[in-house]
């Protein structure tokens, strides 16, 4: 069905008003001015044939001449008339065909007596002109003619009717309401297949903007593939859907990107507010236990008379603030966008044996078995203060929250994988030096040749299995007294799993059927 306001309709209304306007001035055309110009045509070609009549005449003798203008009458449905210089004419029929027995050698008027004579007996024919009398429709031409063998000029008359075009004209206009109905007919149907050839791809084009419009760009191939103007209109659609597609591909991964960020941004927000409400609450309980002993103290209430005691109290805590204060400045390094790593060679067999040796006293108190296994030598790319710390953590943590009579197992195993291995150590341990992301570490452990596993075992211990994934938030602790006496801060796992990231190491912590075990996975060096 064709829409009133649509392309096609316009098309169709447009083209019939067209077929039907020329048809109809065609038709008034003809009738006007065909009459005239069917005259100014009959006129020039009578007046030149006249011309070469005459040419052809003049010079001639009678009896040669009047049969030339005798079969030009003929030839044009014409009436030839000769008038002398005295007015008389004679009439030429179209059947002549010569003089002979009543043309004179000479004697008579000009020569021609037998021609006078019959000019008087009557055989003149008055010749009527091409005006009112005869409608118009008689044309006319005269000319100057001359025979041999005589002085005298006679005048051409040349007469010829003209054919009845103007009642062909006034057929013609009777017949036009008879001619409408076809030429209606003509127009119409003529106007609906140039509208549907001409609208239907310009529809298709359209359905493909429509398309677009909604952001649909499956529309990759060409809608047309004629090789005109609207063929290459339809290609440019079809690049432009590609463009768009892939355009708006990359605007979602970005526009997800960036709502992933923000969420991180978010969470990150809330993490900090919640980091600082902790460090007022870790801070603002032993500020006001060292502020009420000091206050008691001074004013001497009661056991706080002994000053000595409750000193060597508050020298504690205070020293256990100015760690925790030491770990707080720690983090704020680790996770400053700044911070970068000192990497560099170090042997992380020494950094396990010096923190092992270092808890040996604590373990000998709790009377805890704590053994290792150690390799010579286990050379890695790491920055030594911070790896040295993340490995102390690790082991005190075993250490601290293992129970009287248990075992501690510390235990470093190098892993290696067959072809090639020195070298693509060699090129990872230059790009570490060079200074590299964690992502990077991250895949250069993946492709490592050599790696080195650390294992920290201590027995007789399990942990929530819910609060597992909690271990490495800040402040968190898996036993929930916040008491000093039985947990730390809560920071040292939280420092631990930021060391080791910034240093692209895979770690984990779980439970086993013997206790705990935390596992790190770290890249080697050649």
């Amino acid at each position: 069905m064709i829409r009133r306001r649509g392309i096609r309709f316009k098309i169709f209304l447009v083209t019939t008003a067209l077929l039907v306007v020329s048809a109809v001035l065609l038709y008034l055309t003809l009738y006007f001015m065909l009459p005239s110009y069917y005259r100014y045509i009959k006129q020039s070609r009578l007046e030149s044939g006249v011309n070469e009549l005459v040419r052809a005449v003049n010079g001639r003798s009678a009896g040669d001449g009047l049969p030339l203008i005798a079969k030009f009458g003929q030839e044009h449905n014409a009436v030839m008339m000769l008038r002398d210089k005295d007015g008389g004419g004679y009439y030429i029929p179209p059947n002549f065909r010569s003089f002979k027995g009543w043309l004179s050698d000479g004697a008579g008027a000009g020569g021609f007596p037998l021609l006078r004579k019959q000019m008087e007996t009557g055989r003149f024919v008055d010749r009527g002109g091409p005006g009112p009398a005869n409608g118009g429709r008689i044309l006319s031409a005269e000319r100057k003619v001359t025979f041999a063998g005589s002085d005298e000029s006679f005048t051409l008359y040349v007469d010829a009717p003209l054919q009845p075009i103007g009642e062909a004209a006034d057929v013609i206009l009777l017949f036009l309401p008879y001619m409408l109905i076809p030429i209606l007919l003509i127009a119409i149907g003529g106007a609906f297949i140039y509208a549907r050839l001409i609208a239907r791809p310009l529809l298709s084009l359209n359905g493909v903007a429509h398309r677009l419009a909604k952001l649909d760009f499956t529309a990759t191939e060409p809608a047309l593939k004629s090789h005109d103007e609207l063929g290459e209109l339809s290609l440019s659609l079809s690049k432009l859907a590609v463009n768009l597609q892939s355009t708006m591909g990359e605007l979602q991964d970005a526009n997800a990107q960036l709502k992933s960020d923000i969420e991180r941004e978010r969470e990150q927000e809330a993490k900090r507010r919640e980091f600082v409400a902790t460090i007022s609450h870790e801070l603002k309980t032993p500020i006001t236990a060292v502020s009420g002993q000091l206050e008691a103290m001074i004013a001497g209430v009661g056991p706080f008379r002994d000053r000595d005691t409750y000193l060597r109290k508050s020298y504690r805590i205070m020293q256990d603030m100015d760690k925790l204060v030491h770990e707080i400045l720690e983090l704020s390094k680790l996770e400053s966008r700044d911070f970068r790593p000192l990497m560099r060679k170090v042997d992380l067999s020494e950094l396990v044996r010096e923190s092992v040796n270092g808890m040996s006293y604590l373990a000998g108190m709790k009377r805890l078995e704590l053994t290792c296994e150690l390799p010579e030598e286990a050379m890695i790319i790491a920055d030594e203060r911070l790896i040295s710390k993340a490995v102390s953590n690790i082991i005190t943590n075993a250490v601290q929250y293992s129970g009287e009579g248990e075992r501690v197992y510390v235990r470093l195993v190098e892993e290696r994988r067959p072809g090639g291995a020195r070298e693509a150590a060699a090129g990872s341990a230059s790009a570490m030096l060079e200074g590299t992301t964690a992502p990077e570490l991250l895949d250069d452990l993946e492709a490592a040749p050599l790696r080195y596993r650390l294992e920290v075992l201590n027995t007789g211990v399990q942990l929530d299995e819910a609060k597992l994934p909690r271990l490495f938030e800040p402040f968190f602790r898996a036993e929930q007294s916040r008491s000093r006496s039985t947990g730390g801060s809560g920071l040292g796992l939280y420092i631990v799993s930021k060391v080791l990231d910034a240093h692209g190491a895979r770690y984990r912590i779980g439970n086993t059927p013997e206790g705990v075990c935390f596992d790190v996975l770290l890249p080697g060096a050649a």
